[in-house]
């Protein structure tokens, strides 16, 4: 009998070893398929535990996958103020920031003794931010030199719209129609470019349009 059993065991651990292993492929080829498409986007929230709903599905705190789009997003918890915005989530490594303000003696209380999360989050966002206003100038340097006005022209910039990463720039020029050549002659003078910008001239056809 028990020379069965010693049989026995060997087989049932590799019959284990073969589930186990087959189960671990079927979850990595399941995670695949349902990220084909997506973007990998950060969650980060106050307090952490706050239900976050996307769309029309709730997501947890910290890293998710999700299809690119504009979405209508809305974290709450009990005690706390809700909080509705509309949001882009277009390329990885997005991030949904959002802290929560207590309204509830108990929520003011956790608040008070969770400051940490706090302090945390914005230290979090402050650094998210540099990091997005660095990134943007190195893509597009000429915003250094912007904006510029003297007493002939002014030179500006804003988002271009049609790019949905957000980091395009339209250039901006308001100025009388005998000077709009000086205030191109100025982007010229400070070594950029003509063609790598679009321009947006106050009554005038843009003639680097590409």
């Amino acid at each position: 009998m028990n020379n069965i059993l010693y049989k026995i065991k060997p087989a049932y651990i590799i019959i284990l070893f073969f589930i186990i292993v087959i189960s671990v492929i079927s979850f990595t080829i399941y995670q695949k398929v349902d990220q084909t498409g997506k973007i990998q986007i950060s969650i980060n929230l106050v307090p952490k535990d706050s239900k976050i709903t996307i769309g029309n599905n709730q997501y947890t705190n910290g890293l998710n996958y999700i299809a690119p789009g504009e979405y209508k997003i809305t974290v709450q918890k009990d005690g706390f103020e809700t909080k509705k915005v509309v949001k882009k989530l277009i390329k990885d490594n997005d991030k949904v920031n959002i802290s929560l303000i207590a309204q509830s003696e108990e929520a003011k209380k956790w608040a008070v003794i969770n400051k940490a999360q706090y302090s945390d989050f914005e230290n979090m966002v402050a650094k998210d931010t540099q990091e997005k206003g660095i990134t943007f100038q190195q893509i597009n340097p000429i915003t250094k030199n912007l904006p510029f006005k003297n007493y002939l022209f002014s030179i500006g910039y804003k988002n271009d719209s049609s790019d949905k990463t957000g980091n395009s720039i339209i250039i901006t020029i308001s100025t009388s129609p005998q000077y709009r050549q000086s205030a191109i002659s100025q982007i010229e003078r400070w070594g950029y470019n003509l063609a790598d910008y679009n321009y947006e001239f106050s009554g005038f056809n843009n003639p680097f349009k590409i």
